[in-house]
């Protein structure tokens, strides 16, 4: 069973560019690569490119240090998170794909008021439909 890193969990939230980025690392990762492998493995450098995925983990990075996840904790496999703080990790992951629609429930559950500022910034700059499941209350 592969262990996930809480920073592979993020990039993970890009289906496409997760599947392309694994893809070409078994490519890579193989003893002798093929003529065949070698042309796929082209292909999927191109893809990979248009997805930005040189810069998937530095973005990735970026939202984990959002939601108050440590540097030190980004390689660090996913399985030892504190269950509290996979929901943030999982909260990245979504705000990594980027999708045209955004559901959030409860967002700001078990946040500090820091990362909750963070997230209500980073929500503002986003060009998509969101629909947000709440009950903070403002006064």
């Amino acid at each position: 069973m592969k262990r996930f890193t809480v920073l592979d969990t993020v990039i993970m939230g890009h289906g496409e560019l997760w599947e392309v980025k694994q893809e070409r690392d078994r490519i890579y990762a193989l003893a002798e690569m093929s003529e065949e492998d070698g042309y796929k493995v082209a292909d999927l450098e191109v893809k990979y490119g248009e997805m930005d995925g040189y810069s998937a983990e530095a973005r990735a990075g970026e939202l984990l240090l959002g939601v108050g996840i440590p540097v030190e904790q980004h390689y660090g496999p996913m399985s030892e998170v504190a269950p509290g703080w996979k929901l943030r990790v999982l909260l990245a992951q979504a705000l990594f794909s980027n999708p045209d629609i955004l559901l959030l429930d409860e967002p700001t559950n078990n946040l500090d008021i820091d990362t909750i500022r963070w997230l209500e910034q980073t929500l503002n700059d986003r060009d998509s439909t969101m629909i947000i499941i709440s009950h903070d209350v403002t006064s």
